[in-house]
């Protein structure tokens, strides 16, 4: 399975990490956090994206808060 995050989506900013998931593909990752947020499509898509997350390999014990 693969890890995905939900990021929030501003033009004017950084995008910012929400939460994460274990998947099988991207779609089940949208799915899932569409479902969670409640949301349309079309919302979810205005607000937020989903992305592979890319863990530390050194120390996957060691979280986003963590560095």
């Amino acid at each position: 399975m693969a890890k995905w995050a939900l990021y929030t989506r501003y033009s004017n900013e950084n995008r910012s990490y929400v939460m994460s998931t274990e998947q099988q593909s991207k779609a089940e990752a949208r799915a899932y956090f569409m479902g969670v947020k409640q949301l349309t499509a079309e919302q979810f898509d205005n607000l937020y994206q989903v992305d592979y997350m890319n863990e530390s390999k050194s120390n996957p014990n060691k979280g986003l808060l963590l560095g």
